[in-house]
């Protein structure tokens, strides 16, 4: 699978503003690769300089080998969908799907086989001749792809096409697109602000913070081993709970505590990395909240107790935030199973493992790497 496109050293300015900061990712041929970040990242800029939207200010966009900064938008082999759907509301199903086809001159039963072949393929064969003011979101958002996916581009990008769309539909249409993105075999590059929607779609995700790409790989080894505190911060169905706290070495033990030393957790299994790390006796720890366990507190069962401030029953999990009595102004996160339901205001004891902790340099903000 050779390189399909390649970014280098992308850089975007709008007055003071670097949008887009030295951005350098090689895309592979049939790839699906998504674009995410917290509003004014970047990512949108990045999408409408791949489209021919927007001129780099330095840098190069390379598709198949060969520079496209100066091709205009409709010269260049990509094909765009956009969140609004940008369907022609004068015309039915059918005329939307073969309007790029009629434009090309191509000849009319061409046109019908190659509309019908693509209605087939999203299920709009029973709506062809449909109004498409009459269309539900669903089936609008799909019209809007198909009259792409007519036009045969090498490279398609999608610019949050399902924010439209309510819970239920995007779920479905995301496993939808999944599967045409497979069977089309082409290279897919999905701009999102949703973490969740951009890990379940894609191959590889690209992360940026600031203009800045922070992370570029599959949605696992993000998860598993983000590289910093905005990667493991803003990566999770619940954002990832920061705590600052201390070293210690207590009787050959490396403790981490915190400024109240309101818990205690035993480190010494990373003692080399932390060592190599130079980041001195101060260091942020991060948990995933479904990587903490928690029962009724007892006297002296943990070194970690909190205070119950919520709790969220959603059927199959609970979310319950809490808080350190010391700093009751900082509100974690944790899931737990359905059975544990506590009161708020009850003290719960709180256990982290060692193995599943993340421990972050403050100075440099990245994660220390075993």
């Amino acid at each position: 699978m050779g390189i399909k496109l390649q970014l280098n050293n992308l850089i975007k300015v709008f007055g003071n503003l670097v949008a887009v900061n030295e951005l350098c990712i090689d895309i592979l041929d049939g790839e699906f690769v998504s674009i995410v970040g917290p509003s004014g990242c970047g990512k949108t800029t990045t999408l409408n300089m791949l489209a021919g939207v927007l001129e780099p200010t330095s840098g190069s966009i390379i598709l198949d080998g060969i520079e496209i900064n100066s091709l205009p938008a409709r010269k260049r082999d990509i094909g765009l969908i956009f969140q609004d759907y940008a369907i022609f509301d004068k015309m039915d199903v059918y005329e939307n799907l073969a309007f790029s086809l009629r434009t090309k001159k191509t000849p009319k039963e061409q046109i019908d086989r190659t509309v019908r072949s693509v209605a087939e393929t999203f299920n709009l064969t029973g709506i062809l001749h449909n109004d498409p003011s009459f269309l539900n979101p669903g089936d609008l958002q799909r019209v809007a792809i198909a009259r792409t996916v007519i036009t045969e581009p090498s490279v398609f990008l999608l610019d949050e096409p399902l924010d439209n769309l309510d819970a239920n539909m995007r779920v479905t249409m995301r496993g939808e697109l999944k599967r045409l993105q497979k069977d089309l075999g082409k290279t897919m590059i999905y701009v999102t602000h949703d973490q969740e929607e951009a890990m379940s779609l894609a191959d590889r995700v690209v992360v940026m913070n600031n203009g800045k790409l922070q992370q570029f790989d599959t949605p696992k080894e993000i998860y598993d081993h983000p590289v910093n505190k905005v990667v493991a911060g803003f990566i999770g169905n619940l954002p990832m709970n920061f705590i600052d706290s201390q070293l210690r070495d207590e009787s050959g033990k490396l403790i981490l505590t915190d400024s109240s030393q309101s818990f205690h957790l035993d480190i010494s299994s990373h003692r080399k990395v932390i060592e190599e790390s130079h980041c001195g006796e101060t260091l942020c720890l991060g948990v995933r909240p479904e990587h903490i366990s928690a029962e009724p507190s007892k006297e002296h069962d943990s070194p970690f107790k909190a205070v119950v401030y919520n709790l969220e029953i959603l059927g199959a999990e609970n979310v319950i935030e809490f808080y350190m009595k010391e700093k009751p102004d900082i509100i974690h996160r944790m899931i737990a199973p359905p059975e544990f339901v506590p009161k708020v205001n009850d003290t719960i004891s709180i256990h982290f493992h060692p193995d599943k902790i993340y421990l972050i340099d403050p100075g440099t903000g990245n994660v220390l790497r075993q």
